[in-house]
């Protein structure tokens, strides 16, 4: 299957039940109260403004920030930085007592740190904030993680070049890897450079076990110092096949004419950015945090926020398979045991 949109069994089952059992659920989806949602957007006006730390690209928050205030005339600013170091900067100015952030967006690990920032009066869970969206049952519940709710998906695929792989030949699954025509044209980036890999590479392990890798090992991989170095890699020439890769960074390549195209196997994982409010007593535009958060989760939103190849909707229901699994908690205790299967040192 080419560049699918999975989400997690028990997400896809959810679907699959309200699609069985109530038809028309889908079809005439929960709207928020007009006049719940006046009052907030009236607070929100007075406030005027919101701060937001974000860990998506710059044109995604951008985007986001400008449609957002055309709608609401709310101005917006951000400050953008990976994950973890996002994280750790709110972290620093909460334990300072000077929160700037009205809204968190990150990914890997943000679940963790929402639950901690809520114990310590940091947070404020989103479930409980009083979102229009939430409230209502418009935005899909399958997607609340209670302190934090998933606004998109960016998917783990496989990516391989079109010069050098054609027809029959293009791999459908993890197992495909494994073919003797692949050895020494497979490339993979450092685990040791984001947590990421090892959410695929545990995934893969808990499905097919350690003979798979056994076998993949044989098959002479190349390491990259991370995903977008490898890429180029693949696009040169360099291998037929790359992995762990996401169709958003690939399509940046491709866009510049490099022969590459990306699949999405049946089992895999993704990076799931979350959004998470400073507590409304210590947050300095508490009902734009709240509008905000209500707008990224609604299905306006939701579709700007996810307008680039490889992002996919929480509201996309339809093309979501059964295979996708959401990354498990404390993958990163599971490094030394990927670097042993892939024969790191």
């Amino acid at each position: 299957m080419l560049f699918s949109r999975p989400v997690s069994r028990s997400i896809a089952t959810i679907f699959m039940l309200a699609a069985m059992h109530a038809p028309s659920v889908l079809a005439q989806a929960a709207r928020p109260s007009p006049a719940e949602l006046e009052a907030l957007v009236k607070a929100a006006k007075a406030e005027g403004e919101i701060v937001i730390y974000g860990s998506s690209t710059d044109n995604v928050l951008k985007r986001v920030g400008d449609a957002f205030s055309a709608a609401y005339g709310i101005r917006h600013s951000f400050v953008r930085l990976s994950s973890t170091p996002l994280m750790q900067r709110y972290s620093a100015e909460a334990s300072a007592g000077n929160i700037a952030a009205d809204v968190l967006m990150a990914a890997g690990g943000v679940q963790a740190f929402a639950a901690d920032g809520v114990k310590k009066g940091w947070l404020e869970p989103v479930a409980s904030a009083g979102i229009p969206a939430i409230r209502s049952g418009q935005y899909p519940a399958a997607f609340n993680r209670n302190d934090t709710a998933i606004v998109s998906i960016l998917l783990w695929a496989m990516s391989f070049n079109t010069e050098k792989v054609k027809g029959a030949d293009v791999p459908k699954d993890w197992p495909d890897l494994l073919d003797p025509k692949w050895k020494g044209q497979i490339l993979l980036p450092e685990p040791r450079s984001t947590e990421a890999v090892l959410d695929v590479m545990t995934l893969v392990y808990d499905k097919y076990g350690e003979n798979f890798f056994t076998r993949l090992r044989a098959q002479s991989p190349r390491m990259y110092a991370s995903q977008v170095p490898m890429l180029q890699a693949l696009g040169a020439g360099e291998g037929a096949i790359g992995l762990p890769t996401n169709e958003t960074a690939a399509q940046l390549l491709v866009s510049k004419g490099s022969p590459i195209r990306t699949i999405a196997p049946p089992v895999t994982t993704g990076v799931e950015m979350q959004i998470t409010l400073t507590a409304r007593g210590k947050a300095k535009h508490p009902n734009a945090a709240r509008l905000y958060a209500n707008y990224v989760l609604s299905p306006e939103g939701n579709k700007v926020y996810n307008a680039d190849p490889g992002s996919y909707s929480v509201y996309d229901s339809a093309s979501i398979p059964k295979g996708y699994e959401s990354p498990k908690p404390g993958v990163s205790a599971r490094a030394a045991l990927v670097n042993r299967l892939l024969g790191i040192q």
